[in-house]
This record gives structure tokens, sequence and C-alpha cells, in this order.
């Protein structure tokens, strides 16, 4: 097994042909219009595009122009992950708050919590 990284290779000719197969009741070429404003309009990889019309295909009430109304929002695309320093703070915090619980108990021996 290789580690390529064009895989899946973008193969919207098949992929139109599958869709036009499996859902008979689309016009292709209205098909074909949606899938190039997603590619202009979005970085979406082939691989999430073959997922997303795959999904459409499976679903009987679908049309093709769903697929521009699932796209991420663009407020997500420029939202980066958390560092690692986050879960460090927050495990540090954890550890902060489960000591004082513990010497509050020893503090307390009255206390009905064990």
């Amino acid at each position: 097994m290789t580690d390529d990284t064009g895989v899946p290779r973008p193969a919207t000719g098949p992929l139109l042909a599958l869709a036009a197969a499996a859902r008979p009741d689309w016009s292709p070429d209205h098909l074909r219009d949606v899938l190039a404003q997603i590619r202009c309009r979005e970085d979406i990889s082939f691989g999430r595009l073959l997922v997303a019309v795959a999904q459409l295909i499976a679903d009987p009430q679908a049309e093709p122009p769903d697929l521009l109304a699932g796209g991420q929002e663009p407020w997500r695309h420029s939202r980066r992950p958390p560092g690692p320093e986050t879960y460090q703070r927050g495990a540090a915090a954890a550890r902060a708050a489960n000591a004082a619980a513990r010497a509050a108990q020893h503090h307390n021996p009255e206390s009905d919590c064990s």
C-alpha cells in the first residue's frame, strides 16, 4: 500500500455517469453545473465531493442543487483547531480542581462525601 495523496483521483466523468445511471430523474447537465459551482466556490477535495454526491444519490428526495445548500459556512474554514497548550491548561485546571476537592474533604471530616 502506498501513501499517494492524489487518491482518489478526480473522475468527474465517471461520477456523472454513475449519477445518470442511478438517478435517471436528474439532468446530467444540471449536476455537472452544480459540481462546477462547488469546485469553484469551495476548496473541496474530490473525495469529499464523491461522498457528498453518493449521499445525494442515496436520498430519493434529493436534487442536485441540494449539494450547494449543504456547503459549510465560510467562518468554519478560517477557524483553527485549538493547540496542544489548550489541552494542557484544561488538564492542569482539572488536576487543581480535584486537588482542591480532596483538600476540602480532609478539612471537613464530617462530610457525607467519601
